[in-house]
């Protein structure tokens, strides 16, 4: 039995269709998010997923994220030739983490952010509490649990590790996304000041722009295995 689909070439890969749809991330991880996403990448010809490859010397914070997406995306007199052809029906995503450590550093900056990419049609910001690992979690958990940790971000990472041997694994694991969507928005809950609330997501948002796309082949690879 093939054990989940994973992207070693269970299929063959075709070139995309015109009417493809590129969904543009961003995101401050330069390594755990990229893998993550990439997975979906090799699922359907229709879906072109772009995680930009932050180099080592680029401001991650979430100001500096911001400006290299417009960078990269918004075409004007002063950057003429961004990285990226953003085309209609194409999806901006900036991915940020709260990180309670660093909040009140951040929290300015994430504000600023939401209210600059509110102003631009097809981009969006999620923002994870406190890190992207509590979407990992929930691919494997329905209810949110609480534990202390004196490391809040390294005590998520090593709770995503434990909950399957060998830790979650980019390759295989994305194919519960439809799963992680429902517990994540289910456990979803947010403080006034709209940021999510200690392990809660918004990433389930993005997610659901991915799903119609791959829905139809991760349902046969869950079904042929009996994961469903």
């Amino acid at each position: 039995m093939t054990m989940l689909l994973s992207r070693n070439r269970l299929f063959e890969r075709k070139a995309p269709s015109r009417e493809a749809k590129s969904i543009y991330i961003f995101c401050e991880g330069k390594r755990r998010e990229k893998h993550y996403f990439d997975y979906f990448k090799e699922l359907d010809s229709r879906i072109n997923v772009e995680v930009y490859e932050l180099d080592e010397k680029e401001d991650n914070s979430p100001l500096g994220l911001l400006k290299i997406a417009q960078r990269s995306m918004l075409e004007s007199d002063d950057n003429p030739n961004p990285i990226y052809n953003f085309q209609d029906n194409d999806e901006v995503w900036i991915v940020l983490d709260t990180d309670p450590d660093k909040h009140e550093s951040r929290k300015e900056q994430i504000e600023h952010i939401r209210n600059e990419v509110s102003k631009l049609e097809a981009w969006s910001v999620t923002e994870s509490n406190p890190c992207f690992e509590v979407w990992l979690y929930y691919h494997f958990h329905e209810q949110f649990e609480v534990f202390e940790s004196s490391d809040f971000c390294k005590g998520w990472k090593d709770k995503v590790n434990q909950a399957i041997p060998g830790g979650f694994d980019s390759r295989k694991h994305p194919i519960f996304v439809q799963r992680a969507t429902v517990h994540a928005e289910k456990n979803f809950k947010s403080h006034e000041s709209g940021h999510p609330s200690v392990g809660s997501t918004e990433v389930y948002h993005l997610s659901k722009s991915i799903l119609p796309l791959v829905h139809d082949k991760i349902k046969d690879a869950l079904e042929k295995n009996g994961l469903e």
